[in-house]
């Protein structure tokens, strides 16, 4: 049978209840559907070069989008067919369904993001990389490290978070187009909000520009602890949109 391995890195110690939550629905979709699951503490930072880290001036997302890829490539080194990256904030709410059987040998996560525009909303379509899938002989990922570390090494003054995620991975996909999975969303505040309450505008809006229903969601623990969108983004506002995710979540993106 074809060896498949799902990674995921969080820190081990005052881990939000949520946050939790998250990490058991993909053990549990792993588990569902045969596949090795391999959680990596603050050893993932071990991966990623001192300078790298120095450039990146302490921004754990950019650190964390070299050292994801690092795990990845270890597995593959390992014997892997399938080496399988999900961020730690994401909630798998529709296990059954939510397959990885795809044709390509890597894939992104497709994102699409609804934010206010004056008095109306906008989508913004992006490529994420909260989820990504790397199989065996892929041109794609020694490529992706190495521009990662070109970047890094080019930089000057502030860094994004975004950088060599979801900004770099983007202005790829429009130039190459990348295979992307649309199973896997990114909830932006105004779509968290929605969840939360149980519907909305914002939720409705992403639904209709989904190619198809989302089986798992990235809730964005970046911006926990702050307002953006006008959303006070709260610990207890996270516990309400897992829980609702966690009971209705198929019912919500059908």
């Amino acid at each position: 049978m074809p060896r498949t391995i799902i990674l995921q890195s969080y820190r081990t110690s005052q881990v939000p209840g949520w946050i939790e939550k998250c990490m058991a629905s993909v053990r549990h979709w792993a588990s569902l559907h045969g596949f090795e699951y391999r959680f990596i503490g603050d050893e993932i930072f071990d991966r990623v070069p001192a300078w790298y880290q120095d450039r990146a001036q302490g921004r754990m997302p950019v650190i964390t989008d070299l050292g994801r890829l690092v795990l990845v490539r270890e597995a593959l080194m390992e014997g892997a067919d399938t080496a399988v990256w999900i961020d730690a904030d994401v909630l798998v709410f529709d296990a059954a369904d939510f397959r990885i059987d795809i044709a390509d040998d890597h894939a992104f996560g497709r994102e699409i993001w609804v934010q206010p525009a004056g008095k109306d909303l906008k989508v913004y379509r992006n490529v994420h990389n909260a989820f990504c899938l790397f199989r065996q002989g892929n041109a794609v990922l020694d490529f992706y490290i190495h521009s990662c570390e070109r970047i890094m090494r080019r930089v000057s003054g502030g860094v994004p978070n975004q950088i060599v995620g979801t900004k770099l991975l983007t202005a790829l996909h429009n130039i190459i187009g990348f295979p992307l999975i649309d199973d896997v969303g990114m909830i932006s505040p105004l779509v968290l909000s929605d969840v939360a309450e149980g519907g909305g505008t914002a939720l409705n809006l992403l639904i209709a520009k989904s190619a198809a229903p989302l089986k798992a969601a990235n809730l964005c623990s970046s911006l926990v602890g702050g307002v953006a969108d006008g959303i006070a983004i709260e610990e207890t506002l996270m516990e309400r949109a897992v829980s609702r995710l966690q009971r209705e979540g198929r019912q919500l993106f059908d």
